[in-house]
C-alpha cells in the first residue's frame, strides 16, 4: 500500500510537471504578440542538428517557454499591481509614477557636452548630403525636432532621479547648431510650444507622443515656416475642424507598460474636417480603406497613439488630385502619424515614409525616383544621434 501511494505521488507529480509545457505547446504556440509588452513573441525554434549539438535550440526554447508561460501576463499584471499599488514603489516596470505623470526611468549616467560635439558630425553631414540632395531636384528641405513628453515634464521627475535636464539640453542644443551650421532649416518645436502655452496642453500624461492638440500647433507651425519661405499653401485653422474626445480609455505607451493599471482621465483626441478633403490612399505600395482615425469598435474598448493614421506603416501615401498644390514627403518615427492626419491637407500629394520599416529602396532613391517640392523630417530628440531608422539618411554606396 505505502509503494502504491508512493507511485501515485510520483505520477501526479510528473502529471502536474509535464501539465504545464504540455498546455503551453497546446494552447499558447500561435500567440505571437504581447499586447501590453508591445512586443513580438518570440517564435517557435527550428530544431536542427546543429541546433541540438551546440545548444542553442535548448536556450531558444527556454525564451520561447518564458514568453509563452500559461497565465504569464496574468502573473505580470499582478506583480505590477503589488509594486505599484502596495509596496508603493517609485519605478515600476521602468517607469516613473509620480503623482500626475507617467515619465521613463533613466540611468543615473550622463553624456558630457564633449561627447556629443565629438559624435554630432557623424548624423550632421549625412543631413547636409541629404539636403544638397533634395535641392538638386529641385526640392526644399525642413528639419522639424520634437522634445518628447519627458522634457516638457522634467520638473516632474522626484529629486532622488536623475531627469537629465543638463544632458538633454546640451544634446538638443548641439545638434540643431550642428544641422543649421550645414544650412539645415530646423523648426524647434521646443521652442513653439514654450511660446503657445503650458506643456499638458500639447503632451499626454500616460504617453511619449505629443497629444493631437500639440500635433495640430506641428501642422500650424510647419504651414507658417513654409508661408515665411514663399510657399503658398492653403492652411487649416481651428475654425475648419470639429475637435473631438474619444469616450474610448486610452493606453498611452507608458501606462501600457503598467498593464493600464495608473489611474488617469487622459483621453485621446480627434479633428474631422467640416468640409472633408477627398482623398485616395495607399500603404505599402497598396490601394487601402484604411481610415485616418482607427478607432475601436466600441466606446468601452481602449485606444491608443496607434489610431493616427493606423499605427506605422513603411511607405504611406495620400492623393487629393489638387494639382496646383505641391507635393511633400514627410519621413520620421511615429510622431509623424498624428501630424499626417493633418498635413495632407494642404498639398496635392502626401508621401510617408518610416525608414525603420521601409526596404524597397533608399530615402535617396526615393527622392530621386519621386521629386518632391518639399521634404520634411520629423524626429523627437530622443533619436537625434542614433544613426539607424530615420536617422540613416545617406547610407554609403
Amino acid at each position: 500500500m505505502k509503494r502504491f501511494a508512493q507511485v501515485a505521488f510520483l505520477a501526479c507529480f510528473l502529471a502536474v510537471i509535464l501539465a504545464v509545457p504540455a498546455g503551453t505547446l497546446l494552447f499558447s504556440k500561435n500567440n505571437t504578440s504581447a499586447y501590453y509588452e508591445n512586443r513580438a513573441l518570440a517564435e517557435w525554434p527550428e530544431i536542427t542538428a546543429e541546433g541540438i549539438l551546440d545548444g542553442s535550440w535548448a536556450q531558444s526554447l527556454e525564451t520561447w517557454y518564458s514568453d509563452h508561460a500559461p497565465g504569464r501576463a496574468t502573473l505580470l499584471k499582478m506583480d505590477t499591481f503589488l509594486s505599484m499599488d502596495v509596496l508603493h514603489r517609485p519605478v515600476v516596470n521602468d517607469i516613473v509614477t509620480t503623482q500626475d505623470v507617467l515619465l521613463p526611468f533613466l540611468d543615473y549616467s550622463e553624456y558630457t557636452p564633449a561627447a556629443y560635439e565629438a559624435t554630432v558630425d557623424s548624423m550632421a553631414v549625412p543631413f547636409s548630403k541629404l539636403n544638397q540632395h533634395i535641392q538638386d531636384c529641385g526640392g526644399s528641405f525642413y528639419f522639424v525636432g520634437f522634445p518628447e513628453q519627458r522634457i516638457y515634464f522634467e520638473d516632474e521627475f522626484p529629486d532622488y532621479l536623475n531627469n537629465h535636464e543638463n544632458e538633454a539640453e546640451a544634446a538638443d542644443t548641439i545638434f540643431r547648431e550642428a544641422l543649421e551650421d550645414e544650412g539645415i532649416a530646423f523648426l524647434d518645436m521646443g521652442e513653439v510650444y514654450d511660446d503657445l502655452g503650458h506643456p499638458a496642453d500639447f503632451y499626454s500624461t500616460v504617453d511619449h507622443h505629443y497629444n493631437y492638440y500639440g500635433a495640430y500647433a506641428a501642422y500650424r507651425s510647419i504651414l507658417d515656416t513654409l508661408a515665411a519661405d514663399g510657399w503658398e499653401l492653403p492652411v487649416l485653422t481651428e475654425e475648419d475642424f470639429t475637435f473631438r474626445e474619444l469616450p474610448n480609455p486610452y493606453i498611452g505607451s507608458r501606462n501600457r507598460k503598467l498593464y493600464n493599471l495608473w489611474p488617469n482621465e487622459d483621453r485621446a483626441v480627434i479633428a474631422e474636417l467640416k468640409d472633408p478633403i477627398a482623398y485616395t490612399r495607399y500603404d505599402n505600395g497598396e490601394l487601402s480603406d484604411k481610415p485616418l482615425y482607427v478607432l475601436p469598435a466600441a466606446e468601452e474598448l481602449p485606444t491608443t497613439y496607434n489610431l493616427y493614421m493606423g499605427g506605422d506603416f513603411g511607405e504611406t501615401i495620400l492623393e487629393t488630385n489638387r494639382p496646383e498644390l505641391p507635393d511633400v514627403l514627410v519621413f520620421g518615427d511615429s510622431f509623424t502619424n498624428a501630424l499626417e492626419t493633418l498635413l495632407y491637407t494642404s498639398f496635392d500629394e502626401m508621401r510617408s515614409l518610416d525608414l525603420r520599416h521601409y526596404t524597397d529602396k533608399t530615402l535617396r532613391d526615393y527622392i530621386t525616383d519621386y521629386q518632391p517640392d518639399i521634404v520634411i523630417c520629423v524626429m523627437n530628440d530622443t533619436f537625434y544621434y542614433t544613426p539607424t531608422g530615420n536617422g540613416d539618411v545617406w547610407p554609403e554606396e
